[in-house]
């Protein structure tokens, strides 16, 4: 059973559900057709992560300007309170 087939596994399996034979043929056809080989899954895998790696820097850049308005803000305020105090 290890050694059979992955699509002739898959019929087995629909058939086992009780599908019809002419079903399950049809569905681990379109199961094989749609299946995508390993040269397209790194292609998607490298597409991903390039997407995430872009994602993480605009974070980490609006991120950064936060955290230099935010520096901004509490400089200014306390060069009030120094004015206001002094």
């Amino acid at each position: 059973m290890a050694t059979m087939n992955p699509i002739l596994r898959l019929r087995q399996a629909f058939r086992s559900m009780g599908v019809e034979d002419e079903q399950a043929d049809a569905a681990a056809d379109a199961i094989d057709y749609h299946t995508y080989g390993r040269r397209e899954s790194d292609l998607f895998h490298a597409q991903m992560m390039m997407e995430f790696r872009r994602d993480m820097a605009e974070m980490r850049t609006q991120m950064l300007l936060a955290i230099f308005i935010a520096a901004g803000l509490i400089i200014a305020a306390v060069g009030v309170l120094i004015a206001v105090f002094d």
